[in-house]
């Protein structure tokens, strides 16, 4: 949905559908083309801006701080509130990267390839 939203076109186009363009001719008494008009099909129906707000209202749930939870899970009174742990990953293409330029220079560079992730502890533990 994002490519899309960037791009300012609906998700149907994306996917390569286009529209169907209707022309209508107006005629005088005599048979001689006075007007005519084209209308395109709408790209932005009731379903492409159902998608785009239902999206819209998914990226407004989120925690602004980046950590991709919900804004309300997460949240609460530095008091009180649910228990997160913090664990990480390591990207092993990074890594060895990483450690290609650390032999290659004097300063750390590892822990760039540390990826951290936090997750909610349950009622169970």
């Amino acid at each position: 949905m994002e490519a899309a939203e960037r791009r300012g076109i609906s998700l149907k186009r994306l996917g390569g559908w286009e529209p169907i363009t209707t022309t209508e001719y107006e005629y005088d008494e005599a048979g001689r083309l006075v007007r005519s008009w084209s209308q395109p099909e709408s790209e932005w129906d009731q379903q492409q801006q159902a998608w785009v707000d239902a999206w819209a209202e998914y990226r407004a749930q989120r925690c602004p701080c980046g950590c991709g939870q919900r804004y309300a899970d997460v949240t609460s009174e530095e008091e009180g509130g649910p228990q997160f742990v913090a664990d990480r990953k390591v990207c092993r293409a990074r890594l060895a990267l990483l450690e290609a330029q650390k032999a290659a220079e004097t300063q750390d560079v590892i822990g760039g390839a540390r990826l951290w992730q936090v997750r909610m502890v349950d009622e169970r533990g």
